[in-house]
């Protein structure tokens, strides 16, 4: 009798998780998911990973290695989100992590059939109760707000916490390339600023910006990078005109210049970024940059500090801060002093502390 004939039918594939992450705004808040996926990746390195979000923030996120895929909405208004959920439906998640609470997100999980959906606890009455000094103490940070979501899962995070925003070897080129153009040799210190933000109670003073700015070259020798959004290229500009020293030494503005991707991976050729409580504060924190962060409006109890090194600079013992949770186009008391009352000398502190802790 021969041997038997072993079973020539091939094991069937093993079926991947497909899982969907979500989180639409803004430009920080985005940034901020990049540890989730850390741990996604971690925990299940064969799961297939889509992103969703706005168009214009997917330069946060879209290039981290867990990812299959990202999924953009195009804009605003009725047929762009249904178009946006036949593309998510194509996906078709077995897990969603809604890490945005919106009625946006409740929508898109109506449409998602027997996807188990999880969805963050943004701590909103915790907030408001502390705009409100109704009780004391702070929220925990945004990215430990995130990772909780993963818990459901088993998945827990590591005690220590990575964050990091990455970017292209296309941008990572043209990075060399911009360096190489401009002779910035690699022991050259290079700065980058940030002086805009969506809310003007988080905005510190052009004047003040452009005597910070002068000094640092003066006393440094120091490159300086402007980053902004295209609407914040006057901003930039004005802040340049205001400046002392030469053309070349206010610095390149690449508001509107260059695209969010190229400007994030300019963001890792800066040793130091200084900028108002803002998302590219936060992208700058991702790029390894150690930051200054200047508060007005906003405090570190709301729990969107950045991450990683960083000096805080602030007006302290103001009882009237903070005044809202995102900030506010002004002064609800007209006197704005969390912003007046900060001065140059005071942010120039922290700047030469933080050089010197970089060099």
């Amino acid at each position: 009798m021969g041997p038997a004939k072993q079973n020539q039918e091939k094991p069937e594939p093993k079926q991947l998780t497909r899982i969907l992450v979500m989180r639409y705004s803004s430009l920080g808040d985005v940034a901020l998911t990049n540890p989730v996926l850390d741990g996604l990746r971690a925990a299940s390195p064969d799961a297939q990973i889509y992103f969703a979000t706005k168009k214009q923030y997917a330069p946060a996120i879209q290039y981290h290695p867990a990812l299959k895929g990202v999924i953009t909405l195009q804009g605003g208004g009725f047929f762009n989100l249904w178009d946006h959920i036949s593309e998510i439906k194509k996906v078709n998640p077995q897990i969603v992590l809604d890490l945005h609470d919106s009625l946006r997100t409740h929508i898109i999980g109506m449409f998602l059939g027997n996807a188990k959906v999880l969805i963050y606890d943004k701590d909103a009455v915790r907030r408001r109760l502390l705009v409100k000094k109704a009780v004391g103490g702070s929220s925990i940070h945004t990215i430990q707000k995130y990772l909780r979501i993963l818990e459901p899962l088993g998945i827990k995070p590591h005690l220590k916490i990575n964050f990091e925003v990455h970017v292209s070897k296309k941008n990572q080129s043209f990075v060399r390339e911009f360096s190489e153009k401009r002779k910035l040799g690699p022991t050259q210190l290079v700065i980058g600023l940030g002086p805009g933000s969506k809310w003007k109670t988080k905005q510190w003073m052009p004047e003040r910006y452009a005597e910070l700015a002068s000094r640092l070259v003066e006393d440094y020798r120091c490159n300086l990078f402007w980053f902004g959004s295209k609407d914040e290229a006057p901003l930039i500009k004005q802040i340049q005109n205001r400046m002392r020293g030469s053309f070349l030494e206010r610095g390149i503005c690449l508001a509107g210049e260059y695209t969010l991707e190229q400007s994030i991976a300019l963001m890792g050729r800066c040793e130091l970024f200084i900028g108002n409580d803002s998302g590219l504060t936060h992208l700058a924190s991702g790029r390894g940059c150690r930051v200054v962060v200047l508060y007005g409006s906003t405090t570190t109890s709301l729990g969107f500090e950045p991450w990683g090194p960083h000096s805080v600079v602030e007006v302290a013992n103001l009882p009237c801060r903070p005044c809202d949770v995102h900030g506010k186009n002004a002064c609800p008391l007209g006197h704005f002093k969390c912003m007046n009352d900060l001065t140059v000398d005071l942010a120039e502190g922290a700047v030469k502390r933080s050089v010197r802790r970089s060099r």
